[in-house]
């Protein structure tokens, strides 16, 4: 069994963000269905704005692993 090197750590880091980032967004749009076609401050008070901005954000989270966990590309 080899050793978990910094890589192999990042590759799994990323990939939880994006898998949890992804159930977020779609429980987010599941939730905000209804208020589609409604107004903006329709859609920022809907149950499932909140889910929905922290799955975006986890998922961009997840492009820019390397650059928070500090590691260079090399």
């Amino acid at each position: 069994m080899k050793p978990k090197t910094s890589q192999d750590s990042a590759g799994l880091m990323k990939k939880c963000l994006i898998g949890g980032g992804l159930i977020f967004v779609l429980v987010g749009l599941v939730r905000q269905w209804p208020v589609l076609g409604g107004t903006y401050m329709e859609f920022i008070e809907g149950k499932g704005y909140l889910p929905l901005m922290l799955g975006l954000i986890m998922i961009v989270l997840a492009f820019s692993v390397r650059l928070l966990m500090g590691e260079d590309d090399e």
